[in-house]
């Protein structure tokens, strides 16, 4: 009996794992959507009205990464209270470390250069942003059906294998 209920624990921890993988995928590929959705209300934000940048975090905000941003500027400073916030949301996002380093390019001149060059600064994270995202929604394709039912499987696997 107790090996039954091992060899089913086993087997939807497997199962439960590989479903899990494919959310991360999926929320990866929707963490960079809203990302750069927010860029491009931030830019808005900045060239044509005169808000702090405060302000203008907290009305690009579309999953949070912002808000926490705007939160933090006054104690830190823009660069890093944009850090701060990468760091704190990485994994709530589902965001690699080559996606947080991307977009910790945008906090260096945010905030301490003019409206044109912070404009740029912007359109120009926005671009490796959609570039992340194109990647993420490939390999969530690509790998997203192999987790959920690799890990189903494997789990299967196991329970025959202990029955």
């Amino acid at each position: 009996m107790i090996r039954l209920v091992g060899a089913a624990m086993t087997g939807l921890a497997c199962a439960y794992t590989g479903i899990r993988l494919r959310m991360n995928l999926r929320k990866r590929v929707e963490s960079l959507a809203d990302i750069r959705a927010s860029l491009e209300l931030l830019e808005g934000e900045i060239n044509f009205s005169v808000n702090k940048l405060k302000t203008a975090f907290t009305r690009a905000d579309r999953n949070g990464l912002f808000a926490l941003a705007g939160e933090k500027i006054d104690t830190l400073g823009a660069d890093m209270a944009w850090r701060a916030a990468l760091d704190e949301m990485k994994t709530r996002l589902c965001l690699t470390d080559a996606d947080a380093d991307i977009l910790k390019t945008l906090g260096a001149r945010l905030g301490r250069t003019d409206t044109d060059d912070q404009i740029k600064n912007i359109r120009y994270v926005k671009t490796l942003a959609a570039r992340c995202e194109e990647e993420s929604r490939a390999e969530y394709e690509r790998f997203a059906k192999l987790y959920s039912s690799g890990g189903i499987l494997i789990g299967l696997f196991i329970v025959i294998m202990l029955i």
